[in-house]
């Protein structure tokens, strides 16, 4: 189904919105204050505990607006957004009381982080009654990509360094190999990296390089987060060379190509340049992550071997209160769904679940494209860098982490290809 004909639901016309959610500065406060929910920055901030409680209860505090936008607006992708819904919502928990031997509150409430998806419904409504321009929406993800990282250097520089436990569920972490790190939610930072990155690309100037610069020296020295950080530079390289590549593409593949042997000769040299290298070194530059993760995949594709529907429809979920949950049938307190990107997934909801995720992500990537071909503007191209930086961390980084950021990005791109006059290009 084609998302231009998506919006708004007949029986009420465009012009029985009322005037002032209209207006700009209206349009941007609420958008300040909403889109902090929507992106899913406080979903796992243990160390705030309300916003952590807001966070977790936020989708069935706007359930109301979620069936009101499934109801008043047309939408695409509603019966995959529905399928979806009831799979991770009524069969997740059934697999989990037979194969965790949950109980019915223990599977429900293991459901809690994909209740999210249902944000889909909700941040279309909003945008359909705030009539949020193009224009609005990049000041908006701006202002908290700026407000994203600025927390960050905040916490860097008032948080002693005792507070750096490392304990499970804290944003601030210590390890020996990368020290004291803050892992504080990114995401409308990154968003902010990929607006620049686009920027760049259509108006070249020295200030977007500039200020990516300083996040990824923020990122480098204080998150520390490799795979992230890796996809973000990736990415945002990608989309600062568009320009360039849409130009001169015989040049640009010739450079792309002239980088091979370079690597090549990195890559030779490397046991010259760390004569420790091998599996010790690997690991230990790892931190025993690598180590944790292969052991977590090893445990759970023995557990899902037990039972061929296990992998076909998943294990279900577990709380932290749950008295027998995966780590304890696993007998490891370090296994964690979360670490093992696709294999967790199909771990949790099985290859059908799987299937129904995944294809929620290619319609949020379709929906961000064919907004991209409608009008190229920076915002439109920075959602659809969005989703892939989540489609290619997604072997590494769990697709139900924060599913409200990819609902939230499929929702904004059906309504910019709805306002989005016929023909503009």
């Amino acid at each position: 189904m084609r998302a231009e004909a998506g919006l708004p639901y007949a029986g009420r016309s465009a012009r029985a919105v009322p005037m002032a959610l209209t207006l700009p500065g209206f349009q941007l406060l609420a958008l300040l204050l909403l889109l902090p929910i929507f992106m899913q920055p406080f979903q796992y901030l243990l160390d705030v505990p309300p916003l952590w409680t807001f966070a977790k209860v936020s989708p069935l505090l706007l359930l109301p607006l979620s069936l009101l936008g499934l109801m008043r607006l047309r939408l695409p992708y509603v019966a995959l957004t529905l399928a979806l819904l009831a799979y991770v919502l009524l069969v997740a928990p059934v697999m989990s009381m037979i194969s965790l031997e949950n109980n019915l509150v223990e599977g429900i409430g293991s459901t809690v982080k994909v209740w999210s998806f249902s944000f889909y419904f909700c941040v279309a409504l909003v945008l359909f009654r705030l009539r949020a321009t193009d224009e609005t929406l990049t000041r908006a993800f701006a202002a908290l990509a700026v407000l994203n990282f600025a927390m960050l250097l905040l916490l860097w520089i008032v948080m002693p360094l005792e507070s750096y436990g490392g304990q499970t569920g804290s944003i601030f972490l210590n390890d020996n190999e990368r020290g004291p790190r803050i892992q504080l939610p990114m995401a409308l930072g990154l968003m902010g990296m990929f607006l620049l990155a686009r920027r760049f690309s259509a108006r070249p100037a020295l200030w977007p390089p500039v200020l990516m610069l300083i996040g990824l020296v923020l990122m480098l020295i204080i998150f520390k987060q490799r795979t992230i950080i890796a996809a973000v530079i990736l990415i945002s390289l990608w989309g600062m060379t568009a320009g360039w590549r849409r130009r001169t593409p015989t040049l640009f593949l010739g450079a792309a190509l002239a980088m091979v042997p370079l690597m090549a000769m990195v890559a030779a040299l490397w046991p010259v340049l760390a004569p420790s290298v091998g599996d010790g070194w690997l690991r230990g530059s790892l931190g025993g992550s690598l180590w944790v993760r292969e052991n977590s995949a090893a445990m759970l594709t023995g557990f899902l071997a037990e039972n061929p529907l296990r992998w076909i429809f998943g294990v279900g979920g577990s709380t932290a209160f749950s008295e027998i949950n995966i780590q304890v049938i696993l007998r490891t307190p370090d296994f964690f769904f979360a670490d093992l990107g696709w294999l967790g997934v199909i771990g949790e909801y099985g290859l059908v679940g799987f299937a129904l995720i995944v294809a929620f992500y290619l319609a949020a990537w379709r929906e961000t494209w064919r907004a991209v071909r409608m009008k190229a503007t920076p915002l439109r191209h920075a959602l659809n860098d969005m989703v892939l930086f989540m489609l290619i961390t997604s072997p590494i980084l769990s697709m139900v982490y924060t599913p409200g950021i990819v609902a939230t990005v499929l929702a904004i791109a059906v309504w910019l290809q709805r306002v989005t006059p016929p023909g503009r290009a």
